[in-house]
């Protein structure tokens, strides 16, 4: 049996399990994270001590999720293993995390940076790559379906995050790719949003909703920026090991 978590960050919801030698996770995680036929999840976080290895639904490996790695840090503070403020280790890097008295994780989030400005956006890198679109009509948006479009912006392909900014809050609505399909939050993307909004605007700190949850964003520097939102931890279970156990579509919770 191989030990899980189920935890979620703006109802960017994933699976945590250690990490276990010669398992590959890749042929496991797309049958692990599908939704009804396993525990289900936008994301698998294999835990290495304090490291973070990701895995998106089709078992594509990448080297960074700020949701993920917010609720990784929220489970290894709530089990000791961290200080208050502490840094965790992702493929994209070192990333400083702090756990919050009300209960919010705040992520200093990788460098980020605008790779190319187009005429409806701009394609920005928060440790992955997002194609960052304003938009008056965020509500209407078939997400699903114009994602798919916009998801193949760039070689290797891209995340696609739309966002309006009213009365002084952004409400943005993302489409993953690996998940291929909405999702409720996205912190890279919510990171990658806020800074293209303030190299354009000058601002310093933006709140920021999405579909999942709350979430606020400020400034560090000329190529980072902090975000903090709620990170939960929600039950625990096993799963059977070995890739064959999957084919039989059995689950132990």
């Amino acid at each position: 049996m191989i030990d899980f978590i189920k935890g979620e960050g703006g109802g960017n919801d994933f699976v945590l399990t250690p990490y276990v030698p010669g398992l590959n996770y890749s042929v496991l995680c797309p049958r692990i994270l599908k939704r009804r036929y396993g525990i289900g999840g936008d994301g698998l976080v294999v835990m290495d001590g304090k490291k973070m290895i990701f895995y998106n639904p089709d078992g594509s490996n990448v080297p960074f999720c700020g949701n993920a790695i917010r609720v990784f840090f929220r489970l290894l503070y709530l089990q000791g293993k961290v200080e208050k403020e502490d840094e965790l280790e992702t493929e994209a890097g070192m990333v400083r995390l702090i756990y919050n008295d009300n209960d919010t994780v705040s992520a200093l989030m990788p460098e980020i940076s605008i790779l190319e400005r187009r005429e409806n956006g701009a394609i920005v890198r928060c440790g992955v790559p997002h194609y960052v679109i304003p938009t008056e009509d965020v509500e209407g948006l078939d997400v699903d379906t114009e994602g798919v479009k916009l998801s193949n912006a760039i070689p290797g392909r891209n995340n696609v995050d739309w966002f309006r900014e009213k009365d002084g809050t952004v409400f943005m609505r993302v489409f993953e790719r690996g998940v291929e399909a909405e999702t409720l939050s996205c912190s890279s993307g919510i990171a990658s949003m806020s800074f293209f909004v303030m190299e354009e605007t000058g601002r310093k700190k933006l709140k920021v909703n999405t579909i999942g949850g709350e979430f606020e964003t400020v400034r560090e520097g000329s190529d980072r920026l902090w975000l903090t939102g709620e990170a939960n931890i929600v039950f625990k279970g096993k799963v059977p090991e070995g890739e064959k156990s999957w084919e039989k579509k059995d689950l132990v919770i």
